[in-house]
């Protein structure tokens, strides 16, 4: 399949010039993927230390009074709240994104999510405050959720926008690389505090991951504080081609498209964040293994995923975005019953290897590509509003539900995850078919092109 460029991604592509890039230019796309690597390193940080506690912790810190199926419901629905208030947060500070400039907005992301974050650590219990502790922790959760809102479409927008065109592919990945360095922080945390005795860990333990959030809050301020605004942006600013309403411009011009697009994220939102979200509870209650199990497993998959996620990126500028993702869907699909099949053999070895070949080698050939098949598909005018509303409404509809579904039906299914399994596996389809449905993106690569790539680098559109 030979790739092919949209005529509306107002992206250039290699063979459309040879102007060479200065030095300046090298570093402004070097200092914007690092800014948008940073603020995705916290986002998942917050994000595992959130599934994590909600599976471990917060069903009997600030839900005890309630069956214990019925708490992890409670704590579950409280993770899914977060994505419910994502689209609301996404949406507002993406539209500021568009008009004002991508780098004010990613500043002010990473500050809603680390108050939130710290905030969780210094929440007392049930037992200290009664109903006003989840009350505060919801509240909290909606913080988290306004600013992770508009993180990773803000994250996958500068690193899309900086990159050189036969490039954009492998730094438009980065931020997913970024999500994976932060689960591998949080997990080795995690699994630190999880070593203490159960009554310390459920006393103060599980706090101090999230007090910790501060030094990585501290370290994605300074990095994009210095990060330059992309040079996109600036020349829409510049020539006043800007939206009143960008989502809504984005939306009226290609309906179908963004439907299709919020279509092709639903197996790694279901997968992903069924194992991420709900695994850590299958194998505590269903199966009877520590907590330290799943932990492990994830962290493993995520240190993986730091490597395979770049790789996945650099092979869509070579062969297309939609071959990478397609493969990736498909494989999900064959792979969802197998890999509960590992999973309930109980042996710590083969669970690791059923979420290291999941996450690794198939929801991440999806997820690496999705920033930038997302990016190419929208101008740059609407382009954060329009990224950050196909992700949300997929985190509503398909992610913050995941792990509610997941124990409504491993509970319905008795205690057994089939249909689960099926789930993932629809899921996986359901994504192979939107992206399969959807114009490639990626430049075409001709030997010209390739050649001209080697002598010189592609400037960001001006």
């Amino acid at each position: 399949m030979s790739p092919k460029t949209s005529e509306s991604t107002h992206l250039p592509s290699a063979q459309d010039t040879a102007a060479p890039l200065a030095m300046s230019a090298r570093t402004r796309q070097r200092r914007t993927a690092a800014a948008s690597v940073v603020g995705s390193i916290l986002e998942w940080y917050d994000f595992f230390l959130f599934g994590a506690s909600a599976a471990l912790v917060f069903n009997k810190v600030f839900f005890p009074d309630i069956s214990p199926l019925a708490a992890t419901l409670a704590s579950f629905a409280t993770f899914g709240l977060g994505f419910a208030v994502r689209p609301i947060g996404g949406l507002i500070l993406a539209h500021l994104g568009d008009r004002i400039g991508r780098r004010p907005v990613l500043i002010l992301t990473v500050v809603l999510m680390g108050v939130g974050t710290l905030a969780i650590g210094l929440l007392p219990t049930y037992h200290q405050i009664g109903i006003w502790a989840p009350v505060l922790l919801v509240l909290c959760r909606m913080l988290q959720g306004f600013g992770v809102g508009a993180e990773l479409g803000g994250a996958y927008v500068m690193s899309t926008e900086a990159a050189s065109a036969e490039k954009r592919g492998f730094y438009g990945s980065l931020p997913g690389a970024g999500e994976f360095i932060g689960v591998v922080i949080a997990s080795g945390v995690v699994a630190a505090v999880s070593t203490l005795p159960e009554h310390d860990f459920l006393d103060w333990g599980w706090r101090i991951p999230f007090l910790g959030s501060a030094l990585v809050v501290i370290i994605a301020l300074l990095i994009r504080n210095a990060a330059p605004e992309t040079e996109q942006f600036e020349a829409t600013r510049d020539s006043g081609k800007r939206e009143k309403l960008p989502v809504l411009a984005a939306i009226k011009a290609r309906p179908k498209a963004i439907a299709l697009l919020i279509g092709s994220g639903c197996a790694t939102a279901i997968a992903s964040y069924a194992i991420q979200g709900y695994l850590p509870s299958y194998l505590t209650n269903q199966l009877g293994l520590s907590s330290g199990t799943s932990v492990l497993g994830i962290t493993i998959a995520s240190a993986v995923s730091i490597l395979t996620i770049p790789l996945a990126g650099a092979l869509s500028d070579r062969v297309g975005r939609k071959p990478v993702m397609i493969s990736g869907a498909v494989a999900i699909t064959l792979f969802a019953y197998p890999f509960f099949w590992l999973v309930d053999t109980r042996e710590p070895w083969l669970i690791y290897l059923a979420i290291t070949i999941a996450f690794a080698l198939m929801l991440n050939s999806i997820f690496a590509v999705t920033g930038t098949f997302y990016a190419e598909s929208l101008p740059t005018e609407v382009r954060y509003s329009g990224l950050v509303f196909v992700r949300e409404i997929n985190g509503v509809i398909f992610a913050g539900t995941s792990p509610f579904v997941a124990t409504l039906l491993v509970d319905t299914g008795g205690d057994r995850p089939w249909y689960l399994a099926g789930y993932m596996a629809a899921a996986g389809l359901a994504s192979a078919l939107c992206v399969w449905a959807l114009p490639e993106t990626a430049p075409v690569r001709t030997e010209a092109a390739d050649a001209a790539a080697q002598r010189t680098e592609v400037p960001a559109e001006v």
